[in-house]
């Protein structure tokens, strides 16, 4: 029996595809002071999916700015650890 081997391009990213991960580096690049709100979804899934874990998303307003730094930094941080 032939053994499967893992694309190694793809699980270099897990538990994300190259897909997921390009659109989340260029998200995060785009991101400087401000996060627009229109990421919030797919920057907390992606932030629980790295850790695995299911905390709730917090609101985008600006008492939850500790939240949302503490996420895109970890994504950061994950990030340049797969490039």
């Amino acid at each position: 029996m032939e053994e499967i081997k893992p694309n190694v391009s793809e699980s270099r990213y897990a538990p994300l595809n190259l897909e997921e991960f390009q659109t989340l580096k260029g998200i995060l690049d785009s991101i400087t002071s401000h996060m627009p709100e229109q990421y919030a979804p797919l920057i907390w899934s992606t932030f629980n999916r790295i850790r695995n874990a299911q905390e709730p998303q917090p609101c985008t307003c600006g008492s939850s700015g500790a939240h949302w730094g503490r996420a895109i930094g970890e994504l950061r941080t994950w990030v340049k650890s797969k490039e």
